[in-house]
């Protein structure tokens, strides 16, 4: 093969190269940013920030790539927060790589009590950085008058089964551990995925024992 042959066939490999390429033979078709926003959207429980304007910019690339995982995106525009969700669907006979989570009965009471209390916080227009609650405020909304622990007598087991409870709305997004491991940040999850009738609802039928509150944690009755 000649010089002008190689050069040729460099300018023509060049022509044909990915321009998203990260890796040799990537044939992914979404820059960097945009696939880092899709991976936030299948890993973490909700993206907000820069990140939320990235999926903005992309949207339809990172829609895609969610639907190939069986997701859908769901976007709160109040609160400028972006989630990935399940598809639903008789048709849909495929697991997604999200699974929608059912809450026990006392989950949804305290999801319930944040509802309420970020509720208080709005109507005082603070900011959602100090939508702040107590380990001390969680264990007397669930353990004390009419909250859902408040029959049992054992103190130490109530507290480690708040404990536990917290931990797993830790772990679904509700809640941010601070600095101070007696005092949490609500997200703004909680807000998005509860309005305030159901949030209601749910804690009636807690308080009361009145039928079955698991509900699914991805419920948008409060979506905006």
């Amino acid at each position: 093969m000649t010089v002008a042959e190689e050069h040729e066939e460099h300018e023509e490999h060049m022509d044909n190269a990915n321009p998203y390429a990260l890796f040799e033979g990537d044939i992914g078709d979404m820059p960097a940013e945009a696939r880092m926003a899709a991976i936030a959207l299948k890993r973490d429980r909700y993206i907000s920030g820069p990140t939320y304007d990235t999926v903005l910019d992309n949207r339809d690339a990172v829609v895609r790539s969610l639907n190939n995982d069986l997701l859908d995106l769901v976007i709160n525009e109040r609160y400028r927060i972006m989630y990935a969700t399940p598809v639903a669907g008789d048709d849909v006979t495929l697991r997604s790589l999200k699974t929608r989570v059912s809450l026990k009965r006392e989950e949804a009471a305290l999801l319930a009590f944040l509802r309420i209390r970020v509720l208080e916080y709005e109507n005082v227009h603070a900011d959602p950085a100090d939508w702040l609650v107590s380990f001390e405020e969680i264990r007397a909304a669930l353990a004390t008058g009419a909250g859902y622990l408040a029959a049992r007598n054992d103190e130490e087991g109530v507290a480690k089964q708040i404990g536990a409870i917290v931990s797993a709305m830790i772990t679904y997004g509700y809640l941010v551990r601070l600095d101070d491991e007696a005092m949490y940040q609500i997200t703004p999850l909680v807000p998005v995925v509860l309005d305030r009738e159901l949030a209601d609802t749910w804690l009636d039928v807690a308080e009361h024992g009145d039928g079955d509150t698991e509900d699914d944690d991805d419920d948008e009755k409060g979506a905006e």
